[in-house]
């Protein structure tokens, strides 16, 4: 009779090996064994650095600047289009240019737009091209990196032109939700906030400058929970679960207000001095690019390693093992004739000691 034997599961390690003790766990394993929150915070960690999220952050920056120098262009055209059709307005602006650039360079700058206005379907034509092709390098380049966050290779499988179209619809829906933030934004710090007091018949009460101020702060979050949302929900190519989502974009919403906050700090240091004056405006906005999307990729990194999200992760499948033959052939003497050389050798050798001993 066989002896049947089954594994203590107390012992068992992750690897399924029953060990006669456990290992002592590190510092850092028994902070993490006693609070959820560090033990989250260091499986973003792991899961930021091990997908690249530095590398994919400073890619995403890098075709964030190259796309906006073509939908600048874009921005000339439409003003150009404007002014065209508005004589009015073009003497005003013109005007305006003329009384705040004195000299040849206000003549200069004048000239440059009766030129845009001219060539505005060129520049329609030219910028609505490259804006398209960047537009759909930086979608495809954030997508990519977002999904890398959750593990997954967004080069993998479906059809090119299904996946340029979707890069297409996230272009626009993303640009939706820029727009529809700054406007919010902007409505909150455009001073709308009292004349709503106004309207109401509020004049004064105590404390009504924090409680602008607190609105204003509570707009812009709003503003940014609707960008952070479309970039940690939709744009990822796999179902993000609602409430890891939700909690992810209010958590880059605070993020993305901070880094709105420090960006006057960045803009005041950077242009303080001559070498910032004419270089600190590209700088600063590189710095900015780089902080929100890293903010992203962290955001996206926490929202994949909630529980929520690690439970509907499929595991990883290991490649299948190959085992290749290797044939060797032996060109040298058979074992057989080499152990007869030895053998004769070993003979003559005995003989020629017996015989030194006769003598």
């Amino acid at each position: 009779m066989v002896a049947k034997t089954k594994p203590n599961g107390k012992r068992t390690d992750d690897s399924g090996i029953e060990r006669s003790r456990q290992d002592e766990p590190g510092a850092v394993d028994k902070i993490r064994e006693r609070s959820g929150f560090v033990d989250h915070i260091m499986r973003m960690q792991n899961r930021y650095a091990a997908q690249g999220g530095n590398q994919f952050s400073a890619g995403v920056t890098y075709y964030s600047v190259l796309a906006i120098f073509p939908l600048f262009m874009l921005m000339v055209a439409v003003v150009a289009t404007v002014l065209a059709n508005r004589e009015d307005l073009l003497q005003q602006v013109q005007d305006a240019i003329t009384g705040a650039v004195e000299g040849d360079l206000g003549q200069t700058i004048n000239d440059l737009l009766v030129t845009a206005i001219d060539q505005r379907a060129a520049m329609f034509g030219v910028a609505g091209l490259t804006t398209l092709w960047s537009g759909l390098g930086w979608m495809n380049n954030l997508r990519i990196g977002i999904s890398a966050m959750w593990g997954l290779d967004a080069n993998e499988g479906g059809n090119f032109l299904k996946k340029k179209f979707n890069d297409l619809l996230g272009l626009i829906g993303l640009l939706i939700a820029f727009l529809v933030a700054f406007g919010v934004t902007a409505a909150g710090t455009s001073g709308i906030i009292p004349q709503i007091f106004d309207w109401v018949g509020i004049d004064h009460f105590p404390g009504m400058g924090w409680v602008i101020f607190a609105l204003g702060l509570a707009v812009g979050l709003l503003a940014n929970f609707l960008v952070m949302w479309w970039m940690i929900v939709i744009l990822p190519r796999t179902k993000v679960p609602l409430k890891s989502g939700v909690k992810g974009a209010l958590l880059g919403a605070v993020a993305l207000e901070v880094i709105k906050q420090l960006s006057t700090v960045i803009i005041s240091s950077a242009t303080g001095n001559p070498a910032g004056a004419v270089f600190g405006p590209v700088i600063v906005l590189m710095i900015m690019m780089y902080l929100i999307w890293r903010v992203v990729m962290y955001i996206s990194a926490w929202t994949a390693t909630t529980e929520e999200s690690l439970a509907l992760e499929e595991p990883s499948v290991p490649e299948p093992a190959v085992i290749r033959v290797r044939q060797e052939i032996s060109s040298g003497p058979s074992a057989g004739t080499t152990f007869g050389v030895g053998a004769a050798i070993g003979a003559i050798g005995a003989g020629a000691v017996a015989l030194l001993r006769r003598k």
